[in-house]
């Protein structure tokens, strides 16, 4: 089963640490034959995707070694029933400088694929700019999938989505475990070994103390620092981190 962890916070450089401190709380499942992580650097939009063996997969092993202050770690595939390890279908996927991925069961989208190709324009809209107008733009697409299954006679199957650009992020749950949880300073941090009573005058103490965060996590049932999304709920998390929207 697909999951993901959406993460933005304040210093790229401790994205590291931010996933250290989930470290034994947040697992995106065992079972999934694949993984993959999107993040940003400069004006770039990155992709890391690799096979899993079956083991635990770990948010902080996945995304090792990345430094971006917006990354989306996924586990599992939409799409395919292969046990071979296909990039193309492993999560999380990219438009553009946008990043998206859904939780659940991706591949049980598949019967209103046609329905949903043949409503698209000739052109895909241009991207938005504000996280509500992503978080209502994503909502829409939700709702148009859900439309379809209802033509078909049949209800949505549950999912939880995220989407980000780097700047803004949304997420919703449509019958699929979601949670949301923030992270205002980063002391103690394990990873860098500092602790409460670290000396103020180490540069890496005041960026550690100054670190906001905001997560979404698929899956969960109850992690602590997390709240549980309610039932058809959107979130909206703007550049600031300051105003974890419900909309």
């Amino acid at each position: 089963m697909a999951e993901f962890l959406a993460t933005h916070q304040s210093d790229a450089t401790l994205l590291g640490c931010v996933l250290r401190r989930l470290a034994g709380r947040v697992s995106l499942g065992s079972a999934e034959r694949a993984a993959g992580v999107g993040f940003f650097q400069s004006d770039d939009l990155l992709l890391r995707k690799r096979p899993l063996g079956g083991q635990a997969v770990l948010p902080e092993k996945v995304a090792d070694g990345v430094e971006s202050e917006a990354a989306l770690i996924c586990s599992g595939t939409a799409g395919s029933s292969s046990r071979s390890f296909n990039e193309q279908t492993t999560l999380p996927f990219r438009f553009k400088r946008w990043l998206f991925a859904t939780a659940g069961q991706p591949e049980s989208l598949a019967p209103i694929r046609p329905a949903l190709v043949k409503g698209l324009p000739d052109y895909l809209r241009r991207s938005v700019k504000g996280a509500e107008t992503a978080a209502r733009a994503l909502a829409a697409a939700v709702g148009e999938a859900e439309r379809a299954f209802e033509q078909l006679g049949q209800p949505l199957p549950g999912i939880a989505a995220v989407v980000s650009n780097g700047r803004v992020m949304a997420a919703l749950r449509r019958g699929h475990p979601l949670l949301v949880g923030v992270i205002d300073g980063l002391i103690p941090c394990a990873r860098c070994e500092i602790g409460p009573g670290a000396n103020e005058l180490d540069p890496r103490v005041k960026s550690h103390r100054m670190l906001h965060a905001a997560m979404v996590l698929s899956g969960a049932a109850s992690t602590d620092g997390f709240r549980e999304v309610a039932e058809r709920e959107v979130i909206a998390i703007p550049r600031s981190l300051t105003d974890v929207r419900s909309l």
